[in-house]
């Protein structure tokens, strides 16, 4: 099967293909990412239909008040959802490696079959000069798009219009504060309970001079710290 397919250039065409493909997985990729960078810059008014449905998931959470804790886990979240002529962005992905590997195997299959069946060496350079160098165009390609710097646009800008959105947090109350006013509160209540038992025999019930009510919630005060 192997000398067949060396016979009829198979091997050299599906190094062509699979270059081609790989080719064209990154240009899907490139193609999603370059949409949504553009719907970033845009966001009020939006065009691509990844970002209207990322807008619409960030509404509804806060319309339903669900708190976001992470956004960026949020915003990747939504991007790995993307797709691009119905495909998923990681499928487009993983077609480049898929792409780059079979191109690599073909290699290895021609190299084996020019040894095994005894082909010129000529012909073994070809195979692996036309693999080789479809290879090294997929890895260039892909570093050359950049896809991590421009998946990094896409989660600054949203993380940017996420924290300008965001509803404002209720503050946090001062621990200080709170033990402090819990203790006023709780002098106040002291104070009225003395006030009550020292004043309740006489006829001036709940009336002590303003001098003993200082001394007495100073005391008390001093009891509590």
């Amino acid at each position: 099967m192997l000398h067949i397919w060396m016979e009829q250039n198979v091997l050299f065409y599906g190094m062509i293909g699979a270059g081609i493909l790989g080719i064209l997985c990154m240009f899907m990729v490139d193609r999603f990412y370059g949409r949504a960078i553009r719907d970033v810059r845009r966001i009020t008014e939006p065009k691509g239909k990844w970002t209207k449905e990322f807008l619409n998931q960030y509404q509804m959470r806060l319309t339903k008040e669900q708190e976001i804790n992470n956004p960026e886990a949020f915003i990747r979240t939504q991007l790995a959802r993307g797709k691009t002529l119905g495909i998923g962005i990681q499928k487009w992905k993983q077609g480049i490696g898929y792409s780059a590997v079979l191109c690599f195997l073909l290699i290895l299959a021609a190299v084996y079959g020019t040894y095994r069946y005894e082909q010129a060496q000529l012909l073994r350079y070809e195979y692996v000069l036309t693999g080789a160098g479809i290879f090294a165009l997929l890895l260039l390609m892909k570093q050359f798009m950049g896809f991590m710097n421009k998946e990094d646009m896409i989660l600054d800008g949203l993380l940017d219009y996420m924290e300008n959105t965001l509803p404002a947090r209720k503050p946090v109350p001062d621990e200080q504060a709170l033990k402090e006013q819990t203790r006023e509160e709780l002098i106040d209540k002291v104070t009225e309970g003395i006030r009550q038992t020292a004043a309740s025999e006489t006829k001036f019930s709940h009336m002590l001079t303003p001098e003993e009510e200082h001394i007495m919630r100073e005391v008390i005060r001093e009891y509590l710290i």
